[in-house]
């Protein structure tokens, strides 16, 4: 079971095109910065603003993939015309994934780093 969860990931990841790598590693390093925040590894007031900007940074970065997605797209289309509609998905699949894995990575970013400054604040 964990072994199709884990390929259905990597073909994601794939699907989504190389705006994948940045917006991974944006969220790797966010979730990075909010436990460096909670156990202590780093000054809470440091991690906070470092995770903070990676949720902003996933985004953005989604949004670059839509701007990529849909460049792809009509380059198809300008090839070979709307009559193939297989062609066209793949810039289109792009352009939803990487802004889905955008928003997905900023979403628990944003609602840790506020639990951490709730926590910041108590102390």
């Amino acid at each position: 079971m964990f072994n199709v969860l884990i390929d259905e990931i990597y073909r994601t990841a794939l699907a989504g095109g190389p705006v994948m790598v940045p917006i991974v590693f944006v969220g790797a390093l966010g979730f990075y910065y909010i436990y460096c925040g909670y156990t202590g590894v780093l000054p809470v007031h440091k991690a906070m603003r470092m995770a903070g900007i990676m949720a902003k940074m996933a985004p953005l970065l989604g949004l670059l993939g839509t701007v990529t997605g849909m460049m792809r797209t009509f380059k198809v289309i300008t090839l070979y015309g709307n009559q193939n509609p297989a062609l066209m998905a793949d810039g289109i699949s792009e352009a939803l994934i990487t802004t889905q894995s955008g928003l997905v990575i900023a979403f628990p970013i944003i609602l840790l780093n506020q639990k951490l400054a709730e926590k910041y604040e108590n102390t």
